[in-house]
């Protein structure tokens, strides 16, 4: 559904990386206070299609407060280039470093979902502490290349054999493994449905463990992969929006 039919109209973003790649993205603002946003949700997505197919997932922030920022990795949607592990980091670092350039005094809070948790924690783990980040969103995502392979290849009994290769064909060089501590003070939320079809619940546990505090973990009962906001009721959505309150914003 494009923005338009949801009485949205986001603006166009182009941005470059630090090797010259031209990246897109929709900057919505909310419509509280279009001109002073409680903070600016920067919002990275999985590894499905592109923008188009992720922004309705934090659309709603926009009529309480918050400005919403969502762009496309090199080589998703219009942006340019060919997705690599070492690519995405860089277009994850230069997304957050334009949304702070671009709002000054403005706070941020990054939610970044599945393939995206692991691109936005090891983002934040590198440059968090240049940001005015106040809440880090790691949502049905994963620490380890390597291990979430070989847990998907076992799930089908035709690619189980095949699990010892993943740790020749995924390298975990640009994982956010060794970087989620490094995400200290910026309080963490882990959010894992623990019906998970993609990737397995205990993977979100185990990104809980490598951070360090103030964290904060939501087991999402029956929840599938990336559904916490898409429940028959608003109950996560209002959490969610008491834990942005708790933080001051």
């Amino acid at each position: 559904m494009p923005p338009e039919k949801m009485n949205q109209h986001p603006r166009e973003i182009f941005f470059k990386n630090e090797d010259g790649i031209t990246l897109h993205g929709w900057h919505f603002i909310n419509s509280l206070n279009p001109k002073k946003p409680k903070a600016v949700i920067v919002f990275f997505h999985g590894n499905a299609q592109n923008i188009s197919s992720h922004y309705l997932t934090l659309l709603w922030v926009l009529k309480h407060g918050y400005d919403f920022f969502i762009f496309d990795y090199q080589g998703y949607g219009q942006s340019a280039g060919e997705p690599t592990p070492k690519g995405t980091i860089k277009d994850g670092k230069a997304a957050l470093i334009w949304t702070r350039d671009h709002f000054p005094g403005t706070p941020m809070v990054v939610f970044a979902q599945s393939l995206g948790g692991a691109i936005g924690l090891r983002s934040v783990g590198e440059i968090g502490s240049q940001l005015p980040i106040k809440l880090m969103v790691a949502d049905s995502t994963f620490y380890s290349y390597k291990v979430v392979a070989r847990r998907v290849l076992a799930k089908h009994w035709l690619t189980w054999i095949l699990q010892p290769f993943t740790y020749l064909v995924l390298s975990d060089t640009y994982a956010p493994e060794d970087y989620i501590e490094k995400i200290a003070p910026i309080p963490i939320l882990v959010i894992h449905g623990d019906k998970d079809q993609v990737v397995p619940f205990e993977m979100g546990e185990k990104v809980f463990a490598l951070a360090k505090e103030p964290k904060e973990f939501w087991a999402v009962p029956g929840g599938l992969h990336t559904d916490v906001f898409w429940k028959d009721d608003d109950t996560n959505k209002k959490r969610f929006l008491q834990k942005l309150k708790s933080l001051g914003l």
